[in-house]
């Protein structure tokens, strides 16, 4: 899978409570993250998504009952049929790729010394894209991140106005990861 299901300008809804999942199903992106779900729901959810012609990334982090090893990604690409994951650790991503699943590197922004250390992890990493928290702080790092790694750059966390989405692209960032239910574009 390549990066190129990350269209440019896109709000990816986020989906944390399932009664927001039918809203999300009628955005115009063509991928839902499925921020918080768990074993026993994820197969159905994302057979949902796929009938709507999403593509599916989970956290890894984030799903319940799941092992975060080998047999864990092999289960959300075989059992759970997941187009991707999000993960802050590398050898996890690197693992997803290896699985052909699409990989999104995230990286927090606590300090200068987190931005260094999470670049430095890029470098080994097999990412599609990377996904930089928190959203409104991360576009003073936009260029930086743009000219460590090539890859499509995505902002989450703490967007939640229009005027947030309009700045985040102005700046540079090919997509935006967001919960804010507002912020999804319906068909």
């Amino acid at each position: 899978m390549s990066n190129s299901f990350i269209l440019e300008n896109t709000v990816i809804p986020s989906v944390r409570d399932l009664k927001q999942l039918s809203m999300a199903l009628k955005s115009v992106s063509p991928i839902i993250l499925l921020s918080e779900t768990h074993i026993g729901n994820l197969q159905s959810l994302t057979r949902k998504c796929h009938e709507s012609n999403k593509k599916v990334i989970v956290h890894l982090d984030l799903v319940g009952g799941l092992n975060k090893d080998p047999i864990g990604l092999k289960m959300l690409r075989d059992l759970f049929k997941v187009d991707g994951i999000i993960s802050p650790n590398v050898k996890i991503i690197n693992q997803a790729k290896d699985l052909g699943l699409f990989s999104i590197h995230r990286l927090f922004l606590l300090d200068s010394r987190s931005l260094e250390t999470g670049l430095k992890s890029t470098n080994g990493s097999q990412l599609d894209a990377i996904e930089v928290l928190p959203g409104p702080f991360a576009k003073n790092f936009i260029e930086q991140i743009k000219t460590y790694k090539k890859a499509p750059v995505l902002a989450g966390g703490f967007i939640s106005a229009k005027e947030d989405v309009k700045e985040l692209f102005n700046a540079g960032f090919h997509g935006i990861t967001t919960s804010s239910s507002e912020l999804w574009k319906t068909k």
